[in-house]
């Protein structure tokens, strides 16, 4: 079974229904058995696989009812596409029922829609070389008859297998689009061997018979339409076939012996394997997301989708591929491997649709990445003190809920506390929590119920990016982003009526009792003990690394209840108030200069037995339910944005905003960032549904960490002399930039809530299944 997530089939779920079947039929009928036997084929695909598809109505797929076909829409279309790519299906699903299926539905075409329909005859699409205008590289001449087509189209994919090709043209001054017979006089096709064994052909046309489908307007959108559809089809192709070289891989570690052991309890290869399943979820996340935009977004937006899920996918296919024939050996370099069948057809596929390359300059040329994929449009006049009915914000558009969101932060946040160059003390910023708090937009991700916001993950998404664009800090906030929750699930009733107001209102400020001098990473070690002594547990210990506790007043806190049990099992999770006798806070200087971690020194400290969250020795439950809530919070892609923000201001500061070098790697890093946001939602909603997180929950730590590294570091590239400064540096032009505290603030997130190598640990054994040693 796979261990990437994928469509599920609920109750009225058509295309996960759909999903299902797809993925049983491709088993069945499709085995990769049959791929070495199609290999240099005339056709290089099976038409009878392909009739039994027509059959099921994929060719179907996208033509709407009124056509005979079953009008399911892009998400369905990228379901079974998915599904083709897990077994590398050579037949021409996207270039036949998505490319052409989609130029076709723009004409009355009956006799060639019914072709389709019933897989007798393939007819293909030429959409012309990535970034090219196909209407522009053949003319059509009107004659008594039709057309007569004068140019050349080099590649037309599956041209040599196909029976009836669908040709761009210009007819009239006009584009248009005209149907040709693969047989005509006149036609010069030279094929083109590729990779996989299938074949595209450069086709010469001098004086072709043709008819004319469409032309003008019509014939346009067509084209837009084919385009975004297929690159987002062949997206989703990719992505299956990721999939399947992901678990073929898998499969071989976990079996494969040297040194006396499977080679997948080796560090080195786990961390290897949990690198292309994170690619893996984020090329999924961004599947779901990007749907909605090719199919009802304006020509602009459905092209910058299109473009994200080709460069998320190809990405993920080809690292999928290269790592399967490393982590093979010598035998995934042999043509016996099949690991060789799926990469020679990610290597076809790839080049079909635009490389990740292409796809990425595409985006620099229409603009993506600024300000988030809305963050940087003008926003509607709103009254900021809105409050919409029954206080349900996820009642309002996104557009309204953003614009109120700007507009109230405009109006009341302090401008000396924007953009702070270090983590703010309770003292500097009390006073706007208080004025958020009344404002009712302290706790945006609570429910309403216990006095948050209860945003939706797309509406949680522009809160933070909105406060992002605004140089919003962060507050002391654990009460709210973890304990809060925790409680929510863990806690007794009366342990939830007695906390959970007073951090919403910032009466209590808290902060985490859980690493040790000895206990980080691996924290179960931790030694700080807890005695039962009558109504009281007595602590003593240490804990470090404990994030501004010299400003809260509360503690939840890992305690060893029982020295006796195993690690894991005598742990207990309890609250202390930091008023208690017995407690020394020592703030510790980070390498930026500032003290924002502490450590906490408890001697023969009461702590009172009803602070005790959860059974007794059972802490270690709640501790992985917090580390959960935690590693949520790290992922966030709020200090992502906010890096990519001062990135972007900076370039423009220093003239290289248009720079083509500078250009490709924000584009690059901008698209990290939207498929991190899009992978949080999967988890916020996740959240939303009440299930808890799991494991997997690592994955978006992990990158959202790697990647603010990544962008802080880029931040001081660019900056070049000014790279070391301590203050906000003036490049004379607009507002001076803080280029450093980007660079010490990413320090520590690939280390806090469980360093980015032990969540890799965690993630190959818990997630993937990998053997330990």
């Amino acid at each position: 079974m796979s261990a990437v997530p994928s469509t599920a089939a609920d109750d009225g779920d058509v295309v996960g229904l759909l999903s299902e079947s797809a993925a049983d039929f491709c088993a069945r009928a499709l085995p990769r058995a049959r791929l070495r036997g199609l290999r240099g084929a005339r056709p290089a695909f099976d038409r009878s696989a392909w009739r039994e598809m027509a059959e099921l109505g994929w060719s179907g797929i996208l033509l709407d009812e009124g056509r005979g076909g079953l009008g399911l829409g892009l998400p369905a279309a990228l379901a079974v596409a998915r599904a083709l790519g897990r077994v590398a299906a050579p037949e021409p699903f996207v270039e036949c029922a998505v490319a052409a299926a989609s130029v076709l539905g723009a004409a009355e075409a009956p006799a060639l829609t019914a072709a389709v329909l019933t897989g007798e005859r393939v007819i293909v699409a030429a959409l012309g070389n990535f970034g090219d205008d196909p209407f522009a590289l053949v003319a059509a001449h009107p004659d008594p008859h039709g057309v007569r087509l004068f140019g050349r189209i080099a590649p037309l994919p599956v041209a040599p297998d196909a029976d009836v090709w669908l040709v761009p043209a210009r007819l009239d001054g006009e584009a248009a689009w005209c149907v040709v017979e693969a047989g005509n006089t006149g036609i010069e096709a030279t094929p083109r061997e590729l990779a996989d064994g299938t074949r595209d052909a450069d086709v010469e046309f001098v004086d072709v018979a043709a008819s004319v489908l469409c032309t003008g307007l019509a014939a346009q959108t067509a084209l837009a339409d084919a385009r975004g559809r297929s690159e987002a089809a062949s997206a989703a192709y990719l992505v299956g076939l990721a999939e399947t070289l992901f678990e073929m891989t898998r499969e071989y570690v976990g079996t494969r012996r040297q040194f006396g052991q499977a080679i997948g309890s080796f560090q080195a290869v786990q961390h290897r394997l949990v690198d292309v399943y994170l690619g893996l979820r984020l090329a999924a996340a961004t599947l779901d997301e990007g749907v909605e935009a090719i199919e009802q977004g304006p020509v602009e937006a459905a092209a910058r989708a299109a473009s994200r899920l080709r460069y998320r996918a190809c990405t993920t296919a080809l690292h999928a591929a290269r790592e399967a024939v490393q982590l093979h050996g010598a035998i995934g370099y042999t043509d016996e491997c099949d690991v060789g069948l799926l990469l020679n057809r990610a290597l076809v596929v790839c080049a079909r649709y635009g490389q990740a390359g292409q796809h990425a300059a595409r985006l620099a040329r229409i603009g993506f990445g600024e300000g988030g994929a809305d963050g940087a449009a003008e926003t509607p006049a709103v009254d900021p003190e809105l409050v919409p009915p029954d206080g349900d914000w996820n009642a309002l558009d996104n557009g309204r809920f953003r614009a109120v969101v700007r507009a109230w932060h405009e109006a009341h946040y302090p401008v000396a506390l924007r953009h702070p160059r270090r983590r703010l003390r309770w003292h500097e910023c009390r006073d706007w929590y208080q004025t958020l708090h009344r404002r009712g937009w302290a706790a945006p991700g609570w429910p309403r119920a216990h006095g948050g916001m209860g945003l939706a993950p797309d509406k949680l998404l522009i809160f933070i990016e909105e406060r992002e664009r605004l140089g919003v800090a962060r507050t002391p906030d654990q009460g709210i982003i973890m304990i809060g929750p925790l409680l929510m699930a863990h806690g007794s009733a009366a342990q939830q009526a007695h906390y959970l107001p007073k951090a919403l209102s910032g009466e209590h400020i808290w902060c985490q009792g859980y690493s040790e001098p000895n206990a980080g990473s691996d924290l179960a070690s931790l030694r700080t003990s807890a005695v039962l002594d009558g109504d009281d547990f007595v602590v003593n210990g240490q804990k470090i690394w404990t994030t501004l506790a010299q400003d809260a007043n509360q503690m939840f806190c890992l305690v060893r209840t029982d020295a006796e049990a195993k690690p894991q099992a005598g742990i207990s999770f309890v609250l202390i108030d930091l008023a208690s006798p017995g407690i020394t806070i020592r703030p510790i200087r980070n390498l930026a200069g500032d003290e924002e971690f502490c450590e906490v020194f408890f001697d023969d400290v009461r702590v009172p037995v009803s602070n005790l969250v959860g059974q007794l020795n059972d802490g270690w439950t709640i501790a992985k339910a917090l580390l959960g809530f935690e590693r949520f919070f790290v992922g966030s892609p709020k200090t992502c944005r906010f890096a990519l923000g001062r990135l972007a201001a900076l370039a423009a500061a220093r003239g290289l905003a248009e720079d083509p070098v500078y250009r490709d790697r924000y584009i690059r890093d901008a698209l990290d960032v939207a498929d991190l946001e899009a992978l949080y939602k999967a988890f916020a909603d996740q959240i939303r549904r009440g299930e808890t997180l799991g494991a997997d929950v690592s994955l978006l730590k992990i990158f959202a960490s790697e990647t603010y590294a990544r962008l802080s570091e880029t931040i001081l590239e660019i900056a070049g002399e000014a790279g070391a400064q301590v203050e906000a540096v003036d490049f004379g032009a607009g507002e001076p930039i803080d280029v450093l505290s980007p660079y010490y603030n990413a320090r520590p997130t690939p280390i806090y809530g469980g360093s980015n190598e032990i969540q890799r640990n965690i993630l190959a054994k818990a997630v993937l299944g990998l053997p330990s040693r």
